[in-house]
C-alpha cells in the first residue's frame, strides 16, 4: 500500500468535499480586507512565527486570507479561475488527494516560517501568493491541452501558459530581493513536484492505466 493510500485510510474522513468553495470564500474575504483595511491582515492575521509562538494560534489558518490583488475585476476573475481549476482537480484526483495537495502547500509555508524562526530568530513572514500558481501548474500538468482565452481573446493551451509562467517565476526567484518570496516560489514548485511523483507512483511501479500526469504531453 502506497504512502498516500495509508494516509487516506487514516485521514480520509477529514477531507473536505468541494474544498475550493470554502477557500474561494476565504479569498473573497481576504480581498475585502486588503481593499478596506490591509493593516488588519498584516497586524493580526498573517503568518508571523513570533506571534504564533506567543499564542496567536489562529494565524496558522488566517494567513490564508491573503489575496494579492486590490482590483475588483481581477479579483473576481482570479477567484473564479481558482474555483474552476480546484473543482476540476478534485473531481479528477478525488476529494482526499486534492485536500492533501492544498493543505500540503499551506503546511510547507508554515514549516518553513517556523523553522526559520527557531533556527535564526528571524520572524520570516510568508504569504500564500504562489499557492494559486501551484494549483494552476497542477491543472496544466493534468490537462496540458486544455485551452484558456488569454485576455478573453487569445487561445493558449494550458501547457504553454504553465511553461511561460514557470519561466517568469524562476526569473522572480533569481531577481527578487525578498528572501521570503524566494522561499514561497520554491515551496509552491516543490508541492507540485511532490504530487507529480505521488500521483504517478502506480505508473512508475508498472501499474495499469495511463498516468494522470505525464510530462510527455508537454512535447
Amino acid at each position: 500500500m502506497s504512502f498516500e493510500k495509508r494516509l487516506e485510510k487514516k485521514l480520509g474522513r477529514y477531507a473536505v468535499p468541494n474544498l475550493m468553495r470554502y477557500i474561494c470564500a476565504i479569498y473573497a474575504l481576504g480581498f475585502l480586507i486588503q481593499l478596506f483595511n490591509p493593516d488588519l491582515y498584516f497586524q493580526y492575521l498573517d503568518l508571523n512565527p513570533k506571534a504564533i509562538v506567543q499564542g496567536q494560534l489562529w494565524r496558522l489558518i488566517t494567513f490564508l486570507f491573503y489575496y494579492p490583488s486590490r482590483s475588483p475585476i481581477w479579483a473576481l476573475i482570479g477567484i473564479f479561475v481558482y474555483y474552476s481549476l480546484g473543482q476540476t482537480l478534485e473531481q479528477v484526483w478525488g476529494t482526499f488527494r486534492y485536500n492533501l495537495f492544498f493543505w500540503t502547500g499551506a503546511l510547507l509555508l508554515l514549516i518553513a516560517a517556523l523553522l526559520c524562526y527557531f533556527i535564526s530568530g528571524i520572524s520570516l513572514r510568508l504569504y500564500p501568493t504562489f499557492m494559486g500558481f501551484s494549483i494552476f501548474l497542477a491543472y496544466a500538468l493534468s490537462f496540458p491541452d486544455s485551452v484558456f482565452l488569454l485576455y478573453f481573446i487569445i487561445p493558449v493551451k494550458a501547457k504553454y501558459m504553465a511553461l511561460i509562467e514557470l519561466v517568469l517565476y524562476l526569473y522572480f526567484l533569481v531577481s527578487s530581493r525578498y528572501f521570503g518570496e524566494k522561499v514561497e516560489i520554491v515551496l509552491s514548485i516543490l508541492n507540485v513536484l511532490l504530487f507529480y511523483f505521488m500521483i504517478n507512483e502506480r505508473g512508475r511501479k508498472g501499474g495499469s492505466g495511463r498516468k494522470i500526469i505525464d510530462l510527455r504531453d508537454f512535447r
